[in-house]
This record gives C-alpha cells, sequence and structure tokens, in this order.
C-alpha cells in the first residue's frame, strides 16, 4: 500500500511568459489523458535529500519549460489552447509498505499503478495539472526509490518528454543546460491558413478498424481483459529476427536492410495474429505513430516540443500475416512509414483542420478511452517505439535508473517496444494483450525466433 505524506506545488523560479499558447491540430487529437511510466533507482547511497533536490531542480527548468506548468482550457469547436499561468506542476512524496522485491519485474499493474500519480479527471479541465510526480521510498530505504510521472500527452510526444525529464535531470545534477538543448516551444510552425483541400490519399490510418468477422461492433471484445508482461528480447535475439526478416531483402538487388522496429513490430503482429486463432480471411490492421520532425518539409526543429507523431498503418489478411515469411510482413510496416511523407502528413492535417467539431476529429484518432474512440485490440493492434529514446539518461545525481517502463495496463491490445536498461542490444517488449489469448502468445513469440 502506497501513502502520500506530502504534496508541493513546484511553480517556475523565475517569472514566465503569460497568455496563451496555441495547440497545434496534431496536438488537439492526441491521448486525452497523462501518459505515466515509472523510473526505478537503486543508488548506492539513499539520498536524504532528494525531495529537495526534485523541488528546486524542477522549479528551474519549468523557467524552460513554462508550458508544462499552465493549465488547458477550451475554445470554441472543442478545441484546446494552454494558458499560461504559472499555477505549477504537483510533485508528491510516497512511502509503501512494500519492499522492491514485492514489485516482480515493475510490468505494468495494479500494483505498479500505485507508484504514479493519480489524476482526478473529475474536475474542470482548468484545474487539472499536466505534469505530476511521485517521489515513493519502498519499505526498506536502503532498496531505493521510484519516481512515477504522469505527462499530459497533449503537451508533447514522448519524444519531448523524454528530453524536458532529462533536461530535469541534468540541472538536478548541477549542470546547465546548452542552447540546443533548450526547447522550441513555438507550435505555429504547423498552423496553416488555406482552407482544408480534399484528402489526396486514402488515409486507411483513420478508417474504420476491421472487426471480428460475423461482429456488428467491438463490444463483445471491450469487455475482455487485458494484461500487461515484459518480453525479453537478447541482443542475440534481436539479430535473429533481423536476419529472419531480411532474408526477404536479399532476393532484392540494393535492399536496405529492415530496422529493427521493423523487424520486430512484424514479428509482434504475426505472433498476436497465431494467438487469437482466427480464420485465414479476417482483416487485421496495425497501426502506430512516426515522428515528422524529419519528414516535414521544410525540417521542424529537432528540440521540438510538441506532438510532432503522424498516425499511420498498414493492413493485411490473418492467414498471409501468419503464413508468408517474416520480410513480407516487415515490407507492409515499412511501406507505412514511407508513406508517412510531408504531403501525407500536410493531408491528415487538413482532415482535422476540416472539422467544426474537434471531438468528431478526436473519434479518428487514438485520442482516449471509451466507447466513441477507436478499440484497437482485437483483431487490430497498437504499436509503439520507445528505442531511439535517451531514457535511461535521467540520472538526478544518484546513478541511473536501473529501470524505465510503463505503469498501466492499457485497455486494448499494445506493445511498446523499450530498450533494455542493459543497455547492451537487448530489448523489452512491454505488450499488453487479452488475457484468454496471452500464453499462446509467449510461446509463438520465443519458438517463432
Amino acid at each position: 500500500m502506497v501513502t502520500i505524506t506530502a504534496s508541493y506545488t513546484v511553480i517556475p523560479q523565475e517569472s514566465t511568459p503569460q497568455g496563451c499558447l496555441w495547440l497545434s491540430d496534431i496536438d488537439q487529437v492526441s491521448r486525452f489523458r497523462h501518459t505515466t511510466t515509472i523510473y526505478i533507482y537503486k543508488p548506492t547511497q539513499n539520498p536524504e535529500n532528494a525531495i529537495e533536490t526534485l523541488k528546486n531542480s524542477l522549479s528551474k527548468i519549468l523557467v524552460h519549460y513554462y508550458p508544462m506548468a499552465g493549465r488547458l482550457y477550451y475554445t470554441e469547436g472543442a478545441r484546446l489552447e494552454l494558458n499560461l499561468n504559472a499555477k505549477g506542476a504537483i510533485l508528491l512524496e510516497a512511502k509503501t509498505t512494500k519492499t522492491i522485491h514485492d514489485y516482480g519485474d515493475f510490468s505494468p499493474s495494479d500494483s505498479t499503478k500505485e507508484l504514479v500519480p493519480l489524476i482526478d479527471y473529475n474536475q474542470p479541465i482548468e484545474d487539472i495539472p499536466l505534469f505530476v510526480v511521485q517521489f515513493t521510498r519502498f519499505q526498506n530505504n536502503d532498496e531505493g526509490f521510484a519516481i512515477g510521472v504522469a505527462f499530459f500527452h497533449l503537451l508533447s510526444d514522448g519524444v519531448g518528454a523524454i528530453r524536458f525529464i532529462n533536461s530535469w535531470a541534468k540541472i538536478a545534477r548541477g549542470e546547465t543546460l546548452g542552447a540546443n538543448e533548450l526547447p522550441f516551444l513555438d507550435r505555429t510552425l504547423l498552423k496553416f491558413s488555406h482552407t482544408p483541400v480534399e484528402p489526396h490519399f486514402e488515409h486507411m490510418e483513420l478508417k474504420p478498424l476491421p472487426l471480428i468477422l460475423g461482429r456488428t461492433d467491438t463490444s463483445e471484445e471491450r469487455k475482455k481483459k487485458t494484461s500487461a508482461t515484459l518480453l525479453r528480447l537478447s541482443p542475440e535475439q534481436v539479430e535473429g529476427i533481423k536476419k529472419k526478416a531480411n532474408e526477404y531483402n536479399m532476393k532484392k538487388k540494393g535492399s536496405r536492410g529492415f530496422s529493427r522496429f521493423e523487424a520486430i513490430g512484424a514479428h509482434i503482429w504475426r505472433c498476436a495474429s497465431k494467438a487469437r486463432e482466427l480464420g485465414e480471411n479476417q482483416q487485421s490492421v496495425v497501426r502506430f505513430g512516426a515522428d515528422i520532425r524529419s519528414r516535414m518539409i521544410p525540417p521542424l526543429p529537432k528540440n521540438y516540443f510538441g506532438n510532432a507523431l503522424t498516425q499511420t498503418a498498414a493492413k493485411g489478411y490473418v492467414g498471409e500475416i501468419t503464413s508468408k515469411p517474416l520480410g513480407d510482413v516487415s515490407q507492409m510496416i515499412r511501406e507505412a512509414i514511407e508513406f508517412a511523407s510531408d504531403e501525407f502528413i500536410r493531408s491528415q492535417i487538413d482532415i482535422i483542420r476540416g472539422f467544426e467539431h474537434l471531438d468528431d476529429a478526436r473519434a479518428l484518432f487514438l485520442g482516449g478511452e471509451g466507447d466513441k474512440f477507436p478499440y484497437v485490440g482485437n483483431p487490430n493492434f497498437h504499436l509503439t517505439s520507445w528505442m531511439s529514446m535517451p531514457v535511461y539518461e535521467a540520472d538526478f545525481g544518484w546513478g541511473k535508473p536501473a529501470y524505465f517502463g510503463m505503469a498501466s495496463v492499457f485497455p486494448h491490445d499494445r506493445a511498446v517496444i523499450l530498450r533494455s536498461p542493459d543497455e547492451d542490444g537487448s530489448v523489452l517488449v512491454c505488450l499488453h494483450f487479452q488475457i484468454a489469448h496471452l500464453e499462446l502468445f509467449k510461446k509463438f513469440f520465443y519458438e517463432d525466433i
């Protein structure tokens, strides 16, 4: 059991710009919830002044990342904007009656969820803090502690969120940020004044998702419970999956090898399709995001702080996903990634802009929980890759985290691919999957390598 022992409102150490911050159309359709993650630390000496270190450094980093201290509010057409009122972030101090070993491998669960802040979404949106962090000591102080983060997704994607955390940690260590480490906060780079034009693309990623054959809706699948587990791939297994996928490419002269994401993503989609034991004529869509920072023309600044993801998707039949060579499935994912060009991204933004009421646009994206949002579970799947994110650079002065991961179980089938804390090329797959099919998924996951 976790008990909150203290709560602090942390405001920027210096005065920051006031007024409102325009949020892009991509921000508007991002997940309308906080993303919760945990960092586990096992320092050789437990710092007694950890809370003061976190509090002081947070007030300093909020000077640079002042939108984090603001609050959201609605404007016409359910559009959200950010009030730069410096109401602050929230820092919670907590203790748990459990030891570090009681949490096992820290895979998402009701137990792990205790280590991240609980957000009250029943209060007015103008009162909801956008960044809340919880510092929890384990029962035995010498074992270490957890830092649980709740980061409102409308503020930024994972790239921006991790950059913020790492910058905060750098300041906590007594260092200063270089000019190239400061966030680029102006989102009007993605503000277009032309009248939205008709889409030039099919935009399969925004079309209604396939249903299980014979079904008319997703109500039955939504009722089924999901569970989460961590699946580790050694460096050798990662290379084995890539080699298996690239057997397809060897037949094509001049073809470049598949990336880790293309190969592992295809492997996961295939295992999910096998484990569900659906008919071979069943259609399945895998959705995922692509970073647009370098895809836009001109490109966005590398330190752009905001949501810079475009949704894309691959579609196939269960029969081909499960029986064709892994390279064929990897190619389907590659083609979906390559489809996300500057023209495609602008077309997708125009679709959002074409709605008078943004709640109607949000219903097309992976923007929330509940019946009005797409259900990306059986027979479909949701992939996320955090492999490129430097999550283990979050050293606040007591060493790098021993573990980083998600805290909560998703209600639909999803996999988040993470780098391992070993930093040796191994990978962790945080799998959220229907309990009824989970064991069979794990069986195929390792057998098929």
